[in-house]
């Protein structure tokens, strides 16, 4: 549809800004006596031709015309050149327009104003989630290193272990050969006792020896236990990460297609 609009103050620059956002219209001339009017300066913008007499407007293709000056006199002007060739609405309805048209322009602002927040907002979470994803790399890369260290003691137990059932089995041996001591110092008599007291002695170190493996023993089953939880523990972490990394990939998601909307407004 092709427009004429007669009148270029407030209410219709108005009118310009938004039928030129509206598709299947066209502005064809804009018509003020006053050429410095904010209408016309706007449709030199807009490339839109201009003029300052309303004759003009048979020189462009219009389907129809709206007075925006809300004088009567230009109303009857328009009435007798164009009733007959064009549909006329006249200043209460160009205001009526005028009025709807500067809601939706305030609508319209405060709706770019939020899409631009929207963004801003965006951006700002996108930097995060890089920073969440960044976070979790790092967690994953202490996770390894921690999996790769229980391991690792776990080995040094194993050795241990053996290390410890080879002292018992040296303690056993060391226990027999004193008691066997002990046998062949009592069948000596008298000329035994200091062999006896030596056999003694030997006894004592093979038992605290034993008790020492025994012990220890403990012990590193105990830090074995600790591991078996730091292990279950590093598991958790991992699917806590994993867990984590899916979230952030759907709030990505849910920013990509809200950015999406806000760039087709």
């Amino acid at each position: 549809m092709n427009i004429a609009i007669v009148g270029a103050g407030h209410g219709g620059t108005n009118l310009i800004k938004s039928l030129t956002a509206i598709d299947g219209i066209n502005i064809t001339i804009v018509v003020d006596l006053d050429l410095a009017a904010p209408g016309i300066a706007l449709a030199k913008e807009l490339k839109i031709k201009y003029s300052s007499s309303i004759d003009d407007i048979a020189s462009v293709p219009v389907d129809m015309i709206i007075e925006a000056t809300g004088t009567k006199k230009v109303a009857h002007i328009l009435i007798e050149k164009f009733d007959n060739r064009y549909k006329i609405i006249d200043s209460h309805a160009a205001l009526l327009v005028s009025t709807l048209v500067e809601g939706n322009m305030s609508t319209l602002e405060k709706m770019n104003k939020q899409i631009e927040a929207i963004n801003q907002t965006s951006v700002s979470i996108q930097e995060n989630l890089q920073s969440i994803y960044g976070s979790i790399d790092e967690i994953h890369t202490v996770s390894d290193n921690l999996f790769v260290s229980t391991n690792a003691s776990n080995k040094y137990i194993e050795e241990s272990d053996k290390v410890i059932k080879y002292v018992n089995k040296i303690a056993n041996q060391t226990k027999i050969l004193g008691l066997n001591a002990n046998i062949e110092a009592a069948r000596a008599g008298e000329h035994g006792k200091g062999f006896s007291v030596v056999a003694k002695e030997v006894q004592v170190l093979a038992s605290n020896s034993e008790k020492f493996a025994s012990e220890i023993s403990q012990l590193l089953g105990k830090i074995s236990e600790e591991i078996h939880k730091i292990n279950f523990e590093i598991d958790k972490l991992k699917d806590l990460s994993v867990a984590q990394i899916d979230s952030s990939r759907l709030v990505s998601a849910a920013m990509d297609r809200l950015d999406e909307v806000a760039s087709n407004k």
